[in-house]
């Protein structure tokens, strides 16, 4: 049996697992009724496509006011009504692929930049045990809520150094996101059985609460050598 290998579609298999849904943002398919309902719960939510990458399409809107709206995409930002607001949900490019509302996670930030985690999960050919290989942190550019465009890669223990997270133990922090990897690499690997790496894309908050953000069955190892350099 294949399975498809959007975003959408992972999220469902994980929130089977009873401990990855403590740490999975609240997700929808993208209506009027799923986009309001998640705004007026968390203040602010991501729109992203199901099949996307790199960041393309990703949108953040954040409630500044009585009927007022901030919406985020790549550094710009432009302020706009309700009307205006389910005017761009109606647009045609929203009925022509999935596209995905999502709780947006309040990460922490490295010189008011905010940043995440990857952590890549492998294992051997014919072998069943996962292993976590490499975690680093990508902290976003000035101006961008998303990571995808990077200022800089850090490595665990710079970003926990420099970040906005404090007075918490990083070394249970640091042990929590290596079982919630290896959790969701165990989880995923039972449906996609061809798969051998998987990365994961892990935010934190400032209070040092870490969140699944996406998982990825074809990652880039490109920003490790980064690291290395």
């Amino acid at each position: 049996m294949s399975y498809s290998y959007g975003k959408w579609t992972k999220y469902h298999m994980m929130m089977e697992n009873s401990t990855l849904v403590g740490y999975l943002p609240k997700t929808l398919i993208l209506s009027q009724a799923g986009f309001w309902e998640l705004l007026d719960v968390h203040g602010a939510v991501v729109i992203k496509p199901s099949e996307g990458s790199q960041g393309y399409g990703v949108v953040q809107v954040t409630k500044v006011g009585e009927n007022r709206y901030e919406m985020h995409s790549n550094r710009n930002k432009i302020i706009c009504g309700k009307l205006d607001m389910e005017e761009f949900l109606d647009k045609e490019k929203y009925g022509r692929k999935l596209y995905l509302i999502q709780q947006k996670i309040p990460l922490a930030t490295v010189e008011e930049c905010p940043f995440d985690l990857r952590v890549m999960v492998e294992r051997e050919k014919d072998s069943i045990e996962w292993k976590v290989t490499g975690k680093l942190a990508k902290v976003a550019k000035n101006g961008y809520f998303i990571t995808n465009i990077a200022k800089a890669i850090l490595s665990v223990e710079q970003v926990f150094e420099q970040s906005s997270i404090k007075d918490i133990d990083f070394h249970l922090l640091n042990t929590e996101i290596d079982n919630i990897a290896l959790l969701t690499a165990y989880e995923l690997g039972e449906y996609y059985q061809s798969s051998r790496v998987i990365g994961l894309d892990i935010g934190i908050t400032n209070s040092g609460d870490p969140y699944i953000i996406e998982a990825n069955l074809k990652p880039s190892r490109g920003m490790f050598k980064k690291l290395e350099q």
